[in-house]
């Protein structure tokens, strides 16, 4: 490792400058392994390009032997940016970059320079989507990302995990899926994101004379938010690491939230035993957000057992009380949140609402469109009029508006035992005539009359609904046409969630404004192209779930949706992870911040989460639930 000249003191100075004992000391360690466990707020940003640069600048490390990961493309840049601000252009020559980046250098090198074929994520999600078409899966967004995830977590492990049980499909599915995604790869040459880290680990295994110029090359390494590396990224990071062990990882505990994609934080708390000696600085000293949200999150993550125990301080001793909102549902929640922007007058880029899972956005967006009030998604807009069950009710609202074809995916939604064929011919019929679909089922000549009463009884139904405004069709498509029900028997059959799926349902219904189906059908398609467009700059309130929080900060900050079976999430079984997901939440807020309890939820009562309480201390929440406090 080569070291080139070091600074004068006065750049040591200089890089010390308005750093914390704790946040110094973590700049300044010369060689060995080195924990920093850095909470939110704490200028984990800053520490990390100021100990660059003292590698650079005062210690004479040449920054070509600097290796530097993290988990995105911004992040790495940001820090890159930042770092050459400390030590000056000679920064940029240390490698910034992902996980992922390494592993296509490593692998592009080792075969001669040439590109590799990436299957990029997008392109991953349409590729799954049409293997589980083709194998009559359920293929909405969210199926497709419950199968990636799973994905994601058996790929996670070095070697295959023994009795791995996906979470999105029965194993006979998974295992065939897995296997045509295979096989799809291998005919198109194609590696995805964990093939990448898999060959590269393979790689540095069986080359010894590789893995040796690499540790030659790399003198020190760096490692950000390493709470959420995997087993197979904390096992590249081990073998290069050898022997010299000057790794720095930096990351903490109470913010591993990606344990669905199989990252873990395990190796963060038994870093100590894994580098016995290993020199560790905690910086606990928060300069983002006011007294009263610092002591509401360390009683929220206190609650956790598996934990190296940090217990935050902030640097401001005031601020205004959390505040606990209990809507009645969640339309009254999208509208008391519309509300308190409004009253507020502060910028609209000073609010954020952070959520769960996707799907909350839904109404939120809804309620803001129509009061007038411009919002963003961060990862975009999910559209619940897309999910499949929502296709299906909007099937009969359309044929209800005249476009009868509009019914072919649903004749058997509830049965009504209409044969392949009869729908077929049927089509066929109505396609070169009159487009209605129903009358040429009678023309088919392929049912006898009593076959036909159903499809009498349709035509009645449609002429019904045609009089009624959204939300009283909705209502009657699911309980007096009966597609409740055929979801129950579809969810019973299939193995699926009942209540997810008449959620969905009731979330669409409850948000449909009062117009007739025409004019309805208008405001659906007005939405999803709202959902397809990029998200506005300047002045927007912003929309994002809690994993896309993790790393922005507010000024106002409401955590919507915190109620039981939401957050703590019903299909996530580890109950520490999603407390962590809130105490990133509310750590996102440098001024005010509100919790959101509706009293009921995708049209069931639900209880306040667990967590709230946890944020308030029982009495405060008590006092809050009984209208005592704001």
């Amino acid at each position: 490792m080569t070291r080139l000249q070091s600074a004068s003191p006065a750049t040591a100075r200089r890089l010390l400058e308005g750093l914390t004992p704790e946040q110094a000391r973590a700049v300044t360690h010369a060689a060995g392994p080195l924990m920093v466990v850095a909470g939110p707020g704490s200028g984990k940003t800053t520490v990390i390009a100021r100990r660059i640069g003292y590698l650079i600048a005062v210690r004479g490390v040449d920054p070509r032997s600097l290796l530097v990961i993290t988990f995105t493309k911004a992040a790495a840049d940001e820090l890159k940016a930042r770092a050459a601000g400390t030590a000056g252009p000679a920064a940029a020559r240390a490698f910034f970059g992902t996980f992922h980046g390494l592993a296509y250098r490593m692998l592009r090198h080792a075969q001669g320079g040439g590109p590799l074929r990436i299957l990029l994520e997008d392109q991953q999600f349409q590729l799954i989507r049409n293997l589980m078409r083709t194998m009559g899966l359920n293929t909405d967004d969210e199926a497709v990302q419950e199968v990636l995830a799973d994905l994601s977590r058996l790929r996670a492990e070095p070697e295959p995990p023994a009795g791995f049980r996906p979470r999105s499909l029965r194993p006979a599915e998974f295992d065939g899926l897995l296997r045509r995604y295979a096989e799809a790869k291998a005919e198109q040459g194609l590696l995805d994101f964990d093939d990448l880290l898999h060959e590269a680990l393979a790689l540095l295994r069986g080359r010894p004379e590789l893995l040796e110029g690499y540790r030659r090359r790399f003198g020190h390494i760096l490692v950000d938010e390493f709470q959420d590396t995997n087993p197979v990224q904390f096992a590249l990071v081990r073998l290069l690491a050898e022997p010299g062990r000057n790794l720095c990882v930096v990351g903490d505990d109470d913010q591993a939230i990606y344990g669905w994609r199989g990252a873990t934080p395990e190796f963060l708390l038994s870093f100590g035993d894994l580098y016995p000696g290993a020199a560790q600085v905690i910086l606990a000293v928060n300069h983002r957000c006011p007294a009263p949200v610092v002591e509401a999150a360390n009683r929220l993550v206190a609650h956790n057992v598996r934990r190296l125990g940090k217990v935050m301080r902030p640097v401001r001793r005031s601020g205004p009380p959390v505040r606990l909102l209990t809507p009645a549902d969640t339309v009254e929640e999208a509208e008391v949140i519309a509300r308190l922007v409004r009253e507020a007058g502060a910028p609209l880029s000073h609010w954020a609402v952070i959520y769960r899972t996707n799907q909350q956005a839904h109404v939120l967006a809804e309620v803001l469109s129509r009061e007038g009030i411009p919002y963003r998604t961060l990862g975009g807009l999910p559209n619940l009029y897309r999910r499949w069950p929502v296709q299906d009710v909007l099937a009969y609202l359309r044929a209800a508006a005249g476009d009868r074809m509009a019914l072919l995916p649903v004749l058997n939604r509830p049965n009504r035992y209409l044969a392949r064929a009869v729908a077929e011919e049927a089509a066929r019929i109505a396609g070169a005539t009159d487009g209605d679909l129903l009358a040429a089922i009678g023309r088919t000549g392929l049912l006898r009359t009593w076959q036909l009463r159903p499809v009498e009884e349709l035509e009645d139904h449609l002429r019904a609904l045609g009089r009624m405004t959204a939300p009283e069709a909705i209502a009657y498509v699911r309980s007096v046409i009966g597609y409740d029900d055929y979801l129950q028997e579809y969810a019973a059959r299939a193995g699926g969630r009942p209540d997810e799926l008449l959620g969905l349902l009731a979330e669409v219904q409850r948000t449909a404004p009062r117009l007739l189906l025409p004019a309805y059908l208008g405001h659906v398609a007005a939405f999803s192209a709202q959902a397809d467009r990029k998200a506005p700059e300047g002045q927007a309130v912003t929309l994002v779930t809690c994993h896309r929080a993790k790393g922005l900060e507010f000024p106002r900050v409401v955590v919507a949706g915190a109620v039981d079976r939401l957050l703590p999430h019903r299909s996530n079984p580890d109950v520490e992870e999603e407390r962590r997901l809130m105490y990133v939440a509310v750590t996102r807020a440098r001024e005010e911040l509100w919790i959101s309890a509706p009293r009921s939820y995708e049209g069931r009562e639900c209880r306040p989460s667990p967590f709230v309480a946890e944020l308030l201390g029982t009495a405060a929440f008590r006092a809050a639930e009984a209208g005592t406090a704001d």
